[in-house]
């Protein structure tokens, strides 16, 4: 399968050292307080009035942040939580949560640069459709955190029993 290359310890290490790198330099390009991508279930309003907020410089920096960064980001994250998935979950199939991570935020994306693009003409619909993605994005992302509290959980219950057996075996 293909994500078990990505679930062996050293592969997820260098995945969580890029994933961590990448938002790093993913500070430094999006405007936080501004950021559309950053916000959950945001109007029309809200978000011209945030891009209003940046000169075309800072808009042009956040284009190039989401062409350049986030873009390759959205790669590395999904295959970095669904090897830690698969770590942690054994053969069950949660892939599919980074999955849809991904791609609600490769649309968001797409969208987000075209209002970009466009700005500052008003285009309300393709607004409404960036922040349904961003905020069906962040709805997934709580989804993955269950998934990986469950899976912690899991890991650490399996972990127990077998050193708790292995101990009985000794006796």
């Amino acid at each position: 399968m293909i994500f078990y290359p990505f679930e062996r310890g050293r592969n997820l290490l260098l995945l969580l050292l890029l994933f961590i790198w990448v938002n790093t330099l993913l500070s430094s390009f999006l405007p936080k307080d501004h950021a559309l991508d950053l916000k959950f279930a945001y109007t029309v309003e809200e978000a011209y009035h945030s891009l209003n907020q940046l000169d075309p410089d800072q808009r042009e920096i956040y284009r190039f942040g989401v062409w350049a960064l986030d873009m390759p980001y959205l790669i590395i994250y999904f295959f970095f939580f669904s090897g830690l998935l698969r770590f942690l979950h054994g053969n069950r199939k949660f892939y599919w949560v980074p999955l849809l991570i991904s791609l609600t935020d490769f649309i968001e994306n797409l969208l987000l640069l075209r209002i970009l693009k466009l700005f500052p003409d008003t285009q309300s619909g393709l607004v409404r459709l960036c922040s349904f993605f961003t905020t069906s994005k962040w709805i997934f992302v709580g989804g993955l955190v269950i998934c990986l509290l469950m899976g912690v959980w899991s890991f650490l219950s399996q972990r127990k029993k077998t050193s708790s057996s292995s101990q009985e075996i000794r006796i």
